[in-house]
C-alpha cells in the first residue's frame, strides 16, 4: 500500500518515527521483555492486550485484532488517509515528501492553501465573536436556547453569527485578504458585487478530521420568508463534501481526552449532530450530502467498528438509508438502522423525548437485512394473497444478496412465516436464483483450507524455524492476501520477514488481523513442524484434487483416442500425488 511512495522512503520514515515513541503519545506502554504492552486504544479493556514490537515496527491487539505499522496507527487514531498519515509523520521526522521534490509548484500550492486555511480560521473566529457579543448575538442566542442548544454546546461546535452582507468582508479585507481569497473559500459568490454568502444566518463551521475549518453552513433564525432554511458551502479548494464528515473532529478530540467511543450515530445534517450533542449524545456525525462515499465509510471504519444509521423518518430518509447502508457494510462496519417516527428527524426526536427517549430508538435499531425485510413487510398488505406474493418476491431479492448461508437460514424462517409459505420451498427458490450453492461438507472443506493457509502464513510472518519457503508451491496458496504475503516473504528472504515493512507494500485487510491473531502453542518444535507439514498437505491435496476434478470433466468431453490416453496418464499421475503423504511428491 505504497500509494506512490517508494519502499525505501517508507522504510526510512518508519525508521525515523519510532513506533514505541509515537504510540506512547496516545497509549501508556510498559516494557515486558522485548515487547511493549498497554490497553488497546481501539476497544475498551482493563487488562492490556495491545502489543508493540519495536524491532519489527508493528503493533497487534490480541483482544480486538487491530494491527499495523506506525503509518496505520496514525491513520486509525487520527482518522487520516494513508497519504495524510505519511505527510503527518514526515513533518514530525523532518523529512521532505517526494512530491515536494518532483512538483516545482508544490511549495507555491502549499503556501496558497495555508493562506486560505488561515482565512477560514479568521472567518470562523469573527462569526463566533458576533454570536457571543452581548448585544449583537442576543436574538440568535435566544433562538438557539429555544432549540435546546445552550452556550456550552454552541462553544463546543464553534457556532457563530453573520450580521449582514458586508461586515465579514470588511473584517477580512482589513486583515489583508484579497477578494479572490474570499471567492476561493466560498465566502462570496462573485468579485463584482461581493457579499457575505451566509448573510444574516447562524453559522456552523465545517471542520475536517484534521481540525481545519474548510467550509460553513448557515441557518436562518428570524423566520424569514422566501429564504432557504439552510445554506451550505459548495466545493472549494479546501472543501470536498464527498470527503468530509461533520463531527469527526469532535469525536476524535473526545477520544483523545479519554472518552471511550465504541460506535457512532450517523445522521443527515449538522443540526442533528448539534442537537444530539446538546442532549449529551456526543458520538453523532453527519455526511455532507445524501450519498455516502466509500472514502467516507472507510474514515468512519477507522474510528469505530459499529455505526447506527439514523436518518429522517420519511420517504427521503429511508431512500438515503437504503442507498448508504450497503456502502458501510462493504467497508466492514457493523451497521444497525434506527427507525424514527414518521416525519421526524433526529433533531426533533431528541428535543421531544430527550436523550433517554432517543437511546430507546437506538436500542431498537435493526441489522441491515432485518431493516430491509421490515420495509418489504410494511410495503404490502400481508392479509391478501397479492400482498403476500409481492412481499415474497421483494424479500427474496433481499435474501439472495446474502453470502452468509447461516444468515440466510435465519431470515428464511422469518420470510416463510410472514408470507405463509413453506420454508423448504423458499430455500429451493433461493438455491435456483443464487450463485452460492455450497453444501455443508464443501463449506467445512473451505474452512479447513483457510485455517491451514492462515497458519502457514502466520509462521512465515513470525520467522518460525519450521517455516521453509521451499516447502511451498505458490499454486497451493489461493487466498489473494496470503499470496501477497508469501511473495513478499520470498522477496525479503527466508527468516527475514518484517511485519512493519510488509504494511508498506500490502494493503490493509481484515485477513491480516485474522492471521496475526493465531496464537497456537506447541509443546516443542517437533510438534510445530508436524502441524506445519499437515497444513501444507491439506493445501497441496486441495490443489491437486481441484486439478483432478477439472481434468476428469475435460476427459468426458474428449473424442480423440490419443488425447484420452494422455488425459488418463495425467489423471493417474495426479491420483498418485494425491495419495502420497510426502510433501516432496506434491511439488
Amino acid at each position: 500500500m505504497s500509494q506512490g511512495f517508494t519502499p525505501e522512503f517508507l522504510d526510512e520514515l518508519k525508521y525515523k518515527c519510532d513506533i514505541v515513541e509515537i504510540i506512547s503519545q496516545y497509549v501508556p506502554l510498559q516494557k515486558k521483555g522485548s515487547r511493549y504492552f498497554g490497553c488497546c486504544p481501539f476497544h475498551h479493556e482493563k487488562t492490556g492486550s495491545f502489543c508493540v514490537t519495536q524491532d519489527n515496527g508493528f503493533y497487534h491487539c490480541f483482544g480486538c485484532g487491530a494491527s499495523g505499522d506506525v503509518i496505520k496507527f496514525i491513520m486509525e487514531m487520527e482518522s487520516m488517509s494513508f497519504f495524510d498519515s505519511v505527510k503527518y509523520l514526515a513533518e514530525k521526522a523532518g523529512m521532505q515528501l517526494p512530491e515536494m521534490k518532483l512538483d516545482p509548484k508544490f511549495k507555491e500550492k502549499k503556501e496558497r492553501r495555508d493562506v486560505l486555511k488561515q482565512l477560514m480560521r479568521d472567518a470562523a473566529r469573527y462569526y463566533r465573536n458576533n454570536l457571543v457579543d452581548e448585544e449583537k448575538g442576543k436574538a440568535a442566542r435566544e433562538y438557539l436556547a429555544n432549540r435546546g442548544i445552550d452556550e456550552e454546546t454552541a462553544k463546543r461546535y464553534g457556532l457563530g453569527l453573520s450580521l449582514d452582507y458586508d461586515s465579514l468582508i470588511k473584517y477580512l479585507r482589513f486583515k489583508e485578504y484579497s477578494l479572490k481569497d474570499l471567492l476561493d473559500c466560498g465566502l462570496i459568490s462573485n468579485l463584482e458585487r461581493p457579499s457575505d454568502a451566509f448573510a444574516n444566518r447562524i453559522i456552523v463551521p465545517i471542520i475536517n478530521s484534521k481540525h481545519e475549518v474548510v467550509a460553513f453552513g448557515g441557518r436562518i433564525y428570524r423566520g424569514e420568508e422566501n429564504a432557504a432554511k439552510y445554506k451550505n458551502s459548495t466545493n472549494t479548494v479546501l472543501f470536498d463534501k464527498g470527503r468530509t464528515i461533520y463531527g469527526v473532529n469532535y469525536v476524535k478530540r473526545d477520544r483523545h481526552a479519554g472518552a471511550v467511543i465504541h460506535d457512532l450515530v450517523l445522521v443527515e445534517g449538522y443540526m442533528d449532530v448539534i442537537s444530539l450533542g446538546s442532549a449529551g449524545i456526543k458520538n453523532a456525525v453527519a455526511g455532507m450530502g445524501t450519498a455516502l462515499t466509500e472514502g467516507q465509510a472507510y474514515e468512519l471504519k477507522r474510528l469505530v467498528p459499529k455505526i447506527y444509521v439514523c436518518y429522517d423518518g420519511d420517504g427521503a430518509g429511508r431512500k438515503a438509508t437504503l442507498k448508504n447502508v450497503d456502502t458501510l457494510v462493504k467497508c466492514g462496519l457493523d451497521v444497525k438502522v434506527v427507525s424514527l417516527a414518521d416525519g421526524k428527524d433526529p433533531d426533533e426526536t431528541v428535543r421531544e423525548c430527550g436523550a433517554e427517549g432517543f437511546m430507546k430508538y437506538l436500542a431498537e435499531a435493526l441489522p441491515v437485512t432485518e431493516y430491509k425485510l421490515d420495509l418489504c413487510r410494511k410495503a404490502y398488505d400481508l392479509e391478501t394473497y397479492e400482498g403476500r406474493s409481492k412481499y415474497l418476491k421483494s424479500a427474496l431479492n433481499v435474501l439472495k444478496s446474502l453470502d452468509d448461508l447461516s444468515e440466510r437460514e435465519v431470515y428464511i424462517d422469518l420470510v416463510a412465516r410472514l408470507s405463509r409459505s413453506s420454508k423448504d420451498k423458499l430455500s429451493d427458490m433461493l438455491e435456483k436464483t443464487s450463485a452460492v450453492k455450497s453444501e455443508p461438507a464443501q463449506q467445512d472443506k473451505i474452512a479447513k483450507s483457510l485455517s491451514s493457509s492462515r497458519f502457514i502464513v502466520n509462521r512465515i510472518m513470525n520467522n518460525a524455524r519450521c517455516a521453509k519457503l521451499a516447502d511451498i508451491d505458490d499454486e497451493w496458496i489461493l487466498h489473494p492476501v496470503h499470496k501477497e504475503i508469501v511473495a513478499f516473504a520470498r522477496k525479503t528472504g527466508e527468516g527475514k520477514f518484517n511485519i512493519g515493512n510488509m504494511f508498506s507494500v500490502i494493503a490493509e485487510d481484515k485477513e491480516i488481523n485474522d492471521i496475526l491473531d493465531i496464537d497456537m502453542r506447541f509443546a516443542n518444535e517437533a510438534k510445530e513442524s508436524a502441524y506445519w507439514h499437515d497444513c501444507l498437505l491439506t493445501l497441496a491435496n486441495d490443489s491437486i484434487a481441484s486439478k483432478l476434478d477439472a481434468l476428469i470433466s475435460v476427459y468426458n468431453t474428449l473424442g480423440d483416442a490419443d488425447e484420452k490416453r494422455s488425459a488418463v496418464n495425467e489423471i493417474s499421475r495426479l491420483q498418485r500425488k494425491l495419495k502420497s503423504k510426502s510433501l516432496g511428491d506434491k511439488l
